[in-house]
C-alpha cells in the first residue's frame, strides 16, 4: 500500500477512535478539562455535545485512560434501550450479579444501589459514560436521575457523563426533564477545527505515524478545510483517499487536484468543492451588481445628455439676443497649386497631396463687428508661412498624407544595379551585406555555445555534496530509451519511468538525454549515466 511509499509505519488517518492519534486542539483540551472538572467531588451529570465526527468519542476514551485507579467506569455505546434494559446493561458493566429471568426495575435498582454503597465504603468512585445519548428516551433519562439520588452529605455516589449530538441539548430542554437539566454541573459543545488547526491536525497524524515531512501542500490543506468544514472524521476519510490517489499517480506531495478527486471518490458529490463560477449565490450577487452598474451608468448618461441639451438651449437663446450687424463681403483669390520646385520637402520619400479650393471667398471685417468676430476674421485673412526659396504666394491649408517606407530586414537586402550607380559602389553595398550576415550567424552560434555550456555546468552525483549523496536512495538504471520529443523512458529499479516522475523519495527525474539522465533532489540538479547503479 501507500504506507511504505510515503515512509509511514502505519495508516495515520484511520477513523477508529485511537487515543494515541488524538489531536489536542484548544477546543479538545478545553472539552477534556470540562469533563475532568465535572467528575470532581460534587458529582452529578456532565454534558458533552458536538457535531458528528468532531472527536467526542475519542475524548471520552482519553478521559477513561486518565481516570484514577480508584474509579470503576461503565461505558454504554448503544443507548437505544428501555429503562429495564439500561439498568441490566449497567449491572453487566459494573459486574453486578443478578437473576437474568424475572428481573424487575426494583430488583435491578436495589442491586445497583448496593454496589454504589459498597464502592463508596471502599473509597471507589463509580462512573457511567453513555455515548450517543441523544437516542435516550425521556423515561430512561428520568430513571438515570433517580439513580443519582443516592448520595452522601458531600457527594453523589454515581457520576454520569452524557455524550451526544446537538439534538441532546434540545432533548434536555423538555419540561419533564428540567430536574435532570438542573443537575448538570458541566457543559461543553465541541466545535470543528479552524483552518490553522486543520494543517496542524494533518501534521500531528503524520508525525504519530513516523512521517515528519509535509505531504500535503498549502492548496491541499485549503481544499481539505473547505470540503470537510473542520470535521476530523471527514478529514480522515479525505486524507486517506488522497494518499492513495497520490500513490497511484506517483506523486510525492498531495495537491489540490488530488484532494478534489478524492472528495468525489470518498465523500460523494455533496462534499465536493464547488468552483466559484458555479456558486449560485455568487452568480446572483454578480447579476445584481451588473444590473446596478448598468442602471447607474444609464442615469449618469441621461443626466449628462440633459445637461448638454440645456447648455445648447441656453447658448442658442443667448445668440438670438445678439443683433446681426451687416457685413461687407469681399473675395480673395487663392492659388490652386503650390510651387514645390525649390522646396526641401521634395528630397524626402513622402507623398504629399494638397487640395485648395479655387477662388475661395473669405469675409472681411466690417465696422459693426464684435471683437470676437473681428479676431476670427483676422485669423482667416492671415497668410500662412512661405516656403523657403519659393515665390511670395499665400500657403493654403492642405491635407497632408505621408508614406514612410518600412525598414527592410537585413537578411532581405537585394542589390540591383540602376542607372547612374557605379559598379564600385554596388560592390561596396554587397560586401557590407555579407559582413552583416556573418555577424548574425556568429551571434546564433554564440547562443548555442552558451546553452551547451549551461548544460555542461551540471555535476555528476559523485561530485555533489555529501548530504545529497546520502539522501539519494538506491538506484539501478537497467534500460534506457531516448527520444527527442520527450517521450523516452528509463527502467529504474524494475519500473518504467518517464520525465517528471518521482523515482524515489524527493528524487525527481527531470530530463532523459541520449546517454545520461538529469535528476533533481530537494532542488539540487545533477547527472547520472543512463545505465548505472547507485548504492
Amino acid at each position: 500500500m501507500y504506507t511504505s511509499y510515503f515512509g509511514l509505519e502505519e495508516k495515520p488517518f484511520s477513523i477508529a477512535p485511537n487515543p494515541d492519534y488524538l489531536f489536542m486542539s484548544d477546543r479538545h483540551r478545553e472539552a477534556l478539562n470540562h469533563l475532568t472538572y465535572g467528575l470532581g467531588d460534587t458529582g452529578g451529570f456532565v454534558l458533552l455535545t458536538g457535531e458528528v465526527g468532531t472527536g467526542k468519542t475519542t475524548i471520552s476514551r482519553r478521559l477513561m485512560e486518565n481516570l484514577p485507579e480508584n474509579t470503576q467506569a461503565a461505558f454504554i455505546l448503544n443507548p437505544t434501550l428501555s429503562s429495564q434494559e439500561l439498568l441490566a446493561t449497567l449491572c453487566d458493566e459494573l459486574k453486578i450479579r443478578y437473576r437474568k429471568t424475572g428481573a424487575t426495575l426494583k430488583t435491578l435498582t436495589d442491586k445497583i444501589q448496593q454496589k454504589l454503597l459498597k464502592n463508596h465504603s471502599e473509597n471507589i468512585n463509580t462512573l457511567l459514560i453513555i455515548d450517543e445519548a441523544q437516542h435516550l428516551q425521556p423515561e430512561v433519562l428520568e430513571q438515570l436521575r433517580l439513580l443519582t439520588n443516592l448520595e452522601t452529605n458531600t457527594k453523589k455516589l454515581l457520576q454520569v457523563i452524557l455524550i451526544g449530538q446537538p439534538e441532546l441539548q434540545q432533548l434536555l430542554q423538555r419540561r419533564d426533564l428540567r430536574q435532570l437539566a438542573q443537575r448538570i454541573t458541566a457543559r461543553y459543545h465541541l466545535l470543528p477545527l479552524n483552518k490553522q488547526e486543520v494543517e496542524q491536525y494533518l501534521k500531528h497524524r503524520l508525525s504519530v505515524a513516523k512521517c515528519f515531512r509535509n505531504i500535503f501542500d498549502k492548496s491541499a490543506v485549503n481544499a481539505i478545510h473547505k470540503t470537510c468544514k473542520g470535521i476530523p472524521r471527514l478529514m480522515n476519510l479525505l486524507a486517506e483517499r488522497s494518499l492513495m490517489n497520490a500513490y497511484n499517480s506517483n506523486n510525492a506531495v498531495v495537491n489540490r487536484k488530488i484532494v478534489l478527486q478524492a472528495a468525489h471518490d470518498a465523500l460523494g458529490d455533496e462534499f465536493q468543492v464547488i468552483p466559484w463560477w458555479q456558486n449560485r449565490l455568487l452568480k446572483s450577487v454578480s447579476l445584481i451588481a451588473t444590473f446596478g452598474l448598468v442602471l447607474v451608468a444609464g442615469i449618469w448618461w441621461g443626466s449628462h445628455q440633459l445637461q448638454e441639451t440645456g447648455l445648447e438651449v441656453k447658448l442658442t437663446s443667448e445668440k438670438k439676443e445678439l443683433p446681426e450687424p451687416p457685413l461687407t463681403i469681399a473675395t480673395v483669390a487663392m492659388p490652386t497649386e503650390l510651387t514645390q520646385e525649390n522646396s526641401p520637402r521634395n528630397t524626402e520619400s513622402k507623398d504629399i497631396s494638397a487640395e485648395v479650393t479655387n477662388n475661395q471667398s473669405v469675409p472681411l471685417s466690417s465696422k459693426n463687428e464684435t471683437p470676437i468676430e473681428a479676431e476670427k476674421t483676422s485669423r482667416l485673412l492671415k497668410p500662412e508661412p512661405k516656403l523657403a526659396n519659393s515665390p511670395s504666394t499665400v500657403q493654403p491649408r492642405a491635407n497632408v498624407s505621408v508614406k514612410v517606407p518600412a525598414k527592410p530586414a537585413i537578411q532581405n537586402f537585394a542589390v540591383e544595379a540602376t542607372e547612374g550607380v557605379s559598379e564600385a559602389l554596388l560592390a561596396s553595398f554587397q560586401s557590407a551585406i555579407e559582413e552583416t550576415k556573418k555577424v548574425d550567424e556568429f551571434n546564433v552560434n554564440d547562443e548555442s555555445i552558451q546553452d551547451s555550456s549551461d548544460e555542461s555546468e551540471l555535476l555528476h552525483l559523485t561530485q555533489m555534496p555529501t548530504w545529497v549523496q546520502d539522501g539519494v536512495p538506491t538506484l539501478a538504471f537497467e534500460m534506457h530509451i531516448y527520444s527527442s520529443d520527450g517521450q523516452g523512458w528509463v527502467r529504474v529499479n524494475g519500473r518504467d519511468r518517464y520525465e517528471g516522475d518521482y523515482i524515489g523519495r524527493e528524487l525527481l527525474l527531470s530530463e532523459i538525454r541520449p546517454q545520461k539522465v538529469v535528476l533533481n533532489f530537494r532542488g539540487e540538479k545533477f547527472i547520472m549515466d543512463a545505465l548505472s547503479s547507485w548504492h
